[in-house]
C-alpha cells in the first residue's frame, strides 16, 4: 500500500464523519488580528472538523484490515506522563502489526464545547506528538487546512513508522515526523538534535525512546 492510497481511504471516511464539520478559509488573510481576538473565540463549534478527521482515519486504517479501534474510559491514564490539557475522552487505533506503534488521539474541548481540540501520540503508553489547535483563539486562527494538514502528517508518520519520540528528562523532548523535526528545552549543552535521533533510530539511545515499525 502507498501514501495515496491510505490518504485517498481516510479522504473517503472524511466525507461521511466530516459532512457536518465545514471547513473554513484563514480569516486573517490579508487583515490585520485586532487586539480583542486574543481572548476569545467566537465559534469554538467550528474546530470539531479536527475530530471528525480523527474519525475518518481510525475509519480507514480499520477499514483497510491495518488496525482496530477501541475507545477509552479513563483517557489520562493512557499517556506515559500525564497530559497538561484535561482530556474527556480518546480513542486507540491499535495495529495488527505486533511491532508497530499505536495510534491515539485524545480529545479535549475549546471552551467546554467537546471534541473540538485533538491530542495525537503514539504507543503503549502513549508519547505527546501533537495537540491541534495548539491555541484556540480568534487570533491564531489561521483557517482548518493546515490544522488537519498537521494531523494527516502526524498520523502518517506513526503508520508509516518514521516518528520518533526522544525523551530526555526535566522536560527535555524532540519529536521527529520523518520530514520534519521539534525540540522542546533542547539547548547546549545537549548533545546536536541530528546525532540524537540518529541514535535512537539505530537502538542506541541513551534517552528514553518512543517509535515502532511500519503497519504495512
Amino acid at each position: 500500500m502507498d501514501h495515496a492510497t491510505l490518504l485517498r481511504a481516510v479522504d473517503e471516511a472524511f466525507a461521511v464523519t466530516g459532512a457536518d464539520t465545514p471547513p473554513w478559509a484563514d480569516p486573517h488573510d490579508g487583515v490585520e488580528v485586532r487586539d480583542e481576538e486574543y481572548s476569545r473565540c467566537l465559534d469554538p463549534g467550528k474546530y470539531r472538523i479536527l475530530a471528525a478527521r480523527a474519525d475518518a482515519w481510525a475509519r480507514a486504517l480499520t477499514g483497510l484490515g491495518l488496525a482496530a479501534a477501541e475507545t477509552v474510559e479513563h483517557p489520562t491514564e493512557i499517556w506515559r506522563h500525564r497530559p497538561e490539557t484535561p482530556l474527556d475522552s480518546a480513542v486507540l487505533v491499535r495495529p495488527v502489526r505486533p511491532d508497530a506503534a499505536v495510534l491515539v488521539f485524545g480529545f479535549a474541548a475549546v471552551d467546554d464545547v467537546p471534541r473540538t481540540v485533538v491530542m495525537m501520540g503514539a504507543g503503549d503508553p502513549a508519547v505527546r506528538l501533537e495537540q491541534v489547535p495548539d491555541c484556540g483563539c480568534d487570533a491564531c486562527d489561521d483557517g482548518s487546512a493546515g490544522l488537519l494538514e498537521v494531523m494527516d502528517d502526524v498520523a502518517l508518520a506513526v503508520v508509516t513508522g518514521a516518528f520518533v519520540h526522544v525523551d530526555a528528562g526535566q522536560d527535555r523532548k524532540i519529536v521527529d515526523t520523518g520530514d520534519g523535526w521539534s525540540a522542546t528545552n533542547w539547548s547546549p549543552p545537549a548533545p546536536p538534535v541530528e546525532g540524537v535521533l540518529a541514535a535512537a533510530r539505530a537502538g542506541r539511545s541513551p534517552y528514553e525512546v518512543a517509535r515502532g515499525a511500519a503497519w504495512y
